[in-house]
């Protein structure tokens, strides 16, 4: 069990998280969604200890996050940031095998066994043949998959997943969202910050929506109501079923409303009735 309680950070002297208290339990794939601003990626990087938190507790188990270092929190947490950007010219075996650092010793250096394991991750992710690629010249979705690929390959048992499918096409979406629900299968602790409501349906166990930079609700995904989603992001939506096998996808419903773009004056979407 990850455990996060009354969770806290100000960035700028702004309040950015507020007492956020949530439990990622292992074998669950575990959402977390919201508005822009709402905290999510800050949450996620609070936890891998990125940025510091002005008060609250994290926990894996009976470790507490603030009794170890970065280099101990790398080999219980894993992560996928948003927005990969490759600076210097490593091949993709290079960096992904850079996942196994936080498991060597002061004087180590990677093993036959790390290099395994970084091609089975490579391959996993459908980058097979890539190895000895440039990461500075790969596409959005190449890189994307590069970073999973890194964060497979550091095997920890929390796995961390920011915006995990933005930049992949639809193909390469499913296959990481089948990942995902393997690594759950695996026991794993999955926690992923995604806008895409419908990604959060189709692969997760549970929901958790943040706005404001607090937890608004936390529930099943299988609870989930065109209400709930109308109150976190102030549209109307629809929940409709799809296929014969229980999905459902989440539609805004744009044609019952009339909304105008506000511009500068509002810096938003106001109601224009």
């Amino acid at each position: 069990m990850l455990s996060v309680k009354n969770l806290s950070v100000a960035l700028s002297g702004s309040a950015i998280l507020k007492d956020v208290s949530l439990d990622a339990g292992s074998g669950r794939v575990t959402a977390l969604l919201g508005p822009n601003g709402s905290g999510k990626s800050t949450l996620l990087k609070a936890i891998l200890g990125v940025i510091k938190k002005t008060g609250g507790k994290i926990a894996f188990k009976d470790t507490d996050f603030a009794s170890i270092d970065l280099k101990a929190r790398a080999r219980i947490c894993s992560c996928v940031h948003q927005n990969v950007l490759f600076s210097s010219p490593y091949t993709v075996l290079e960096y992904v095998l850079m996942g196994r650092y936080p498991h060597l010793g002061s004087f180590d250096y990677y093993g036959l066994s790390d290099y395994r394991m970084a091609r089975e991750m490579i391959k996993r992710v459908g980058l097979a043949g890539f190895e000895e690629r440039i990461v500075t010249t790969l596409s959005g979705g190449e890189a994307a998959r590069t970073a999973i690929a890194q964060a497979l390959t550091q095997d920890s048992p929390v796995m961390l997943l920011d915006e995990p499918t933005a930049a992949l096409d639809p193909r390469h979406s499913m296959i990481v969202s089948e990942i995902i629900g393997e690594l759950a299968a695996e026991k794993r602790v999955v926690l992923m910050a995604v806008h895409d409501v419908n990604m959060a349906l189709d692969c997760s166990d549970r929901l958790i929506f943040l706005k404001n930079g607090a937890v608004y609700k936390d529930m099943d995904s299988r609870d989930i109501t065109g209400g709930i989603l109308r109150d976190v992001y102030d549209i109307p939506w629809e929940i409709l079923p799809v296929g014969n096998d229980g999905r459902r996808a989440a539609i805004p419903v744009r044609n019952l409303i009339g909304l105008k773009y506000a511009g500068e004056k509002t810096g938003g979407l106001i109601d224009a009735h």
